[in-house]
């Protein structure tokens, strides 16, 4: 159901974008222009956990995404809502690259420390214009890794499942 209460989170720690896979999959990791270099440097340094292929690409939330491949299977939004001004081009973004059968994972940590809270109800809000939401239970999350702070979500455009 909709999750309109969760507080924002902190950028992410680019080693903790990578999943290991097994599948043959294409994954495009994205950032903004000055941290390609970082990314790329991640892809080397991690390209022996992806058996598909791997590249980095700029993105900037809001802005025309044709260099990235539309309608993928899956999008990992990581740490993202962060600031108010982002909200909105987020979404843009999200709605653009997700097609009818999309899955969006988006992970966060809950934060209740200044506008943390009003900027994540904000997101929720306009998150289930044309979106369906869905809170993976903690019990769900890996064992190692799971915490009461991190939420998980299943997100995908309403009307489709």
């Amino acid at each position: 159901g909709p999750h309109g209460r969760r507080s924002g989170v902190k950028r992410p720690r680019p080693h903790r974008q990578f999943i290991h896979s097994n599948s043959k999959a294409h994954v495009t990791v994205t950032d903004l222009e000055e941290l390609q270099d970082l990314l790329n440097m991640n892809i080397n340094e991690n390209r022996h956990l992806v058996s598909g292929s791997i590249q980095a690409k700029v993105l900037k939330w809001g802005e025309i995404v044709h260099d990235i491949l539309p309608d993928p299977d899956y999008i990992l939004v990581a740490d993202c809502i962060y600031y108010e001004q982002s909200l909105e081009p987020l979404l843009k973004t999200m709605k653009e690259l997700s097609g009818d059968k999309t899955v969006i994972i988006c992970c966060y940590e809950k934060r209740t420390m200044g506008n943390n809270p009003k900027i994540e109800q904000c997101f929720f809000e306009l998150l289930q214009c044309d979106f369906m939401i869905e809170e993976i239970p903690l019990d769900m999350h890996d064992e190692e890794y799971r915490s009461e702070d991190i939420h998980i979500l299943h997100i995908q455009r309403k009307g489709h499942h």
